[in-house]
């Protein structure tokens, strides 16, 4: 599973990784932008929780979502290349990190981000195109890709608020090269819908290790993080996947 960011797999999918660990999946987490010391020790606590058996990093740096939030000394070091932020690094790059730690790996099934970045993060969506370069040039004729997907009414949801809020979704990221609108049309309807429900417990212990992130989220997110397991299962209830490549030999499109 490769994510962007540590906080990703846990909020993302931690529900999804602990049921493919209880059902008997071998699961290693790549996560390319961990951060500092302290939230990559996080990033393994939280992972130990969900059961995942490996956590890989890479060091690049988190990038932001928009323009306006680069203080002047973080622009000035991408600026002068000193610091490899995520969703400016040439995808060519970080597909070969990737593909390499896919080779090393050999697993049967590659998840990863939305096209989209999930809700828009470009991060997520430059991890999203490397991963997907990274697994058509991989030696395995049998190896399937699947993103996270996302129901649409809870997309464009996010778009309205995003745009009431004044923001601009055709130029997102820390140079305005991500566009959201076009991304989203080029997503996939959903082809895998895996019953999670009853990992949310598991889910909720792992997310306790990213207080400081949820708290700094977006108020959605800080609610839902909050309520009743039972009132957040209604929307993390179902893990939904799309399979985005077409591999060789093997029957049906489902991941269980």
């Amino acid at each position: 599973m490769v994510f962007a960011h540590a906080d990703d797999e846990t909020l993302l999918a931690g529900a999804l990784i602990a049921k493919l660990v209880s059902d008997g999946h071998a699961v290693t987490v790549l996560c390319l932008a961990p951060g500092d010391d302290d939230r990559t020790k996080r990033l393994h606590k939280a992972c130990e929780v969900l059961g995942v058996g490996t956590v890989e990093t890479l060091r690049y740096s988190e990038g932001v979502m928009w323009r306006d939030e680069l203080d002047e000394a973080s622009s000035e070091s991408e600026d002068l290349n000193l610091t490899p932020v995520l969703s400016v690094v040439p995808v060519g790059d970080l597909a070969s990190r990737v593909g390499g730690r896919v080779s090393e790996i050999n697993p049967d099934i590659v998840i990863t981000h939305s096209v989209h970045g999930d809700y828009g993060h470009p991060d997520h969506a430059a991890v999203y195109e490397a991963t997907l370069r990274a697994v058509e040039r991989s030696a395995s004729d049998t190896l399937r890709l699947y993103t996270l997907s996302w129901p649409r009414w809870m997309v464009k949801f996010n778009i309205r608020l995003m745009k009431l809020g004044g923001r601009e979704v055709r130029k997102m990221g820390p140079r305005g090269r991500f566009n959201l609108s076009a991304a989203v049309y080029r997503s996939q309807k959903s082809t895998t819908s895996i019953k999670v429900g009853n990992k949310l417990g598991v889910r909720r212990e792992a997310s306790r290790w990213y207080s400081v992130e949820i708290a700094r989220g977006p108020l959605p997110m800080r609610v839902l993080e909050r309520v009743p397991l039972w009132i957040q299962s209604r929307f993390l209830g179902k893990a939904r996947l799309t399979l985005v490549n077409k591999p060789k030999d093997v029957p049906g499109n489902h991941i269980l």
